[in-house]
């Protein structure tokens, strides 16, 4: 079922059919992360799994900046410390898994730097489009810290070990040219034309088999974590699912029927 949209104070919420588009807007410089916006985050992704509604999201930033991680300046207030980390990380997570999990695909549009756990958000994407004005940094070790938003998690699947470790150690910034030959996005585009890449891009995958794409997603995300025997059964199962859909039924219908299907994500 559809549910209204959240109120947050960090984000900007616009629904246009079954594209829910996310613009990062936080209330501190640079996009960086807030306790507030983390929270916000967590209420996105919880928002998303049970909105029938939403078949695709976009999430981007605003005035050429993705986000920029953590709003460091705070670091240097008395209540910074080992439980405040734990908490905000904490919460941070929560979100990540639950956008990880979703079935609708999620596309990140890095329209600026992406840094520290502002990488690991644009990481989320399904699909990354990264604008040419943009730039990739881990950004971690200035701050004497080893990563999280689910960037170690990501960086070795996506690039290969050697190549995670040497992004992670030497933390040069990434050009969007090198984060799409890297595997770290999937395309680049200039910074004019990343919008209307990014509607592109959604009002496709709004159009499509929903459930289908969240369990491809599933199978995708646990095939490295699996033998062959195990990733078989598991797709033995989805399909057979699969094969009990409204989209199955219309897939098949349109086929037969040589025209195009309309799927309606059930």
């Amino acid at each position: 079922m559809a549910h209204s949209l959240p109120e947050c104070e960090n984000f900007v919420l616009e629904r246009d059919g079954a594209v829910l588009s996310i613009t990062i807007d936080s209330t501190t410089k640079f996009n960086s992360l807030n306790d507030g916006m983390g929270d916000e985050l967590l209420e996105l992704a919880s928002f998303l799994a049970g909105d029938d509604e939403t078949r695709c999201a976009v999430m981007t930033g605003t005035d050429g900046v993705f986000c920029a991680g953590a709003d460091v300046e705070s670091f240097a207030g008395d209540d910074h410390g080992p439980d405040s980390v734990r908490r905000g990380a904490s919460i941070l997570h929560d979100a990540i898994v639950q956008f990880h999990q979703a079935d609708v695909p999620l596309v990140t549009g890095v329209n600026g730097v992406a840094t520290g756990a502002g990488l690991g958000i644009a990481l989320l994407g399904d699909l990354v489009v990264v604008s040419e004005d943009a730039r990739f940094e881990y950004g971690y070790p200035r701050l004497g810290l080893p990563g999280d938003g689910g960037a170690t998690f990501h960086l070795p699947r996506l690039v290969g070990l050697r190549r995670a470790k040497e992004i992670a150690l030497l933390d040069r910034p990434i050009s969007p040219a090198e984060a799409v030959d890297w595997g770290l996005a999937t395309e680049s585009v200039p910074g004019d034309e990343l919008d209307d890449r990014l509607e592109e891009l959604a009002s496709e995958l709004a159009s499509g088999p929903t459930r289908a794409y969240g369990a491809a997603k599933r199978l995708l995300a646990r095939s490295l974590d699996r033998s062959l025997e195990e990733q078989l059964a598991a797709e033995t199962d989805a399909i057979a699912r699969g094969a009990e859909t409204d989209d199955h039924a219309e897939g098949v219908a349109a086929f037969v029927e040589r025209r195009e299907p309309k799927f309606e994500g059930h």
